[in-house]
């Protein structure tokens, strides 16, 4: 037992250490590394902290400053109001609002769209959209704020919600009255 404390202590040990990496060049121009030296011209690399990556300003596009944050959005939420999670509608001709609720005021220069099935749909004044024609199933919806470009600044999390042909099971409203049930025969009297 004290053997296998000492072996895994002292392999905890060696896995601290920082390894040493050699790079050197060969005569055909390929570059090496390994951790011994290959070549007699071979020099040490050295290296701060594998698990970190610190990028160069030449890895930035142009224009954008090195290790400055973004630009924050001018819009603190995007959801789907409507429909409900879940929702269920009824008819082979549903038609179903769509309409989204934007934490702060939208950009001239900015779209609020919406996304069914993963397709953009049309939408009349920006924060509702008419969604017809919808197929028997699940769909799923999601809002977007697109800048001038098309590009996506912010989503909504995407809600599911499900369009069911009616039937004697399901019929057109889930909250449909039952047929009353017929009243007791009076007993004849005796």
């Amino acid at each position: 037992m004290r053997i296998a404390l000492i072996l895994a202590g002292v392999m905890l040990s060696l896995a601290a250490e920082p390894q040493e990496i050699y790079r050197w060049v060969d005569k055909d121009g390929i570059v090496h590394y390994a951790d011994q030296p290959g070549a007699p011209d071979a020099e040490r690399v050295q290296i701060a902290n594998a698990n970190e990556y610190e990028a160069t300003p030449q890895e930035y596009g142009a224009g954008e400053t090195y290790n400055q944050p973004p630009a924050p959005l001018p819009y603190e939420s995007l959801a789907i109001a409507q429909p409900a999670p879940d929702q269920v509608f009824f008819g082979a001709d549903a038609s179903v609002t769509a309409a989204a609720e934007l934490g702060g005021t939208l950009r001239s220069d900015h779209t609020l769209v919406f996304f069914l099935d993963g397709n953009r749909m049309p939408s009349e004044d920006g924060a509702s959209a008419e969604l017809t024609g919808l197929e028997r199933g699940a769909h799923f919806l999601r809002a977007a704020v697109l800048d001038q470009n098309g590009a996506a600044l912010l989503l909504s999390p995407q809600i599911t919600f499900h369009v069911r042909l009616p039937s004697i099971n399901t019929p057109q409203s889930p909250q449909a009255p039952k047929p009353p049930k017929p009243a007791p025969k009076p007993k004849p009297a005796s």
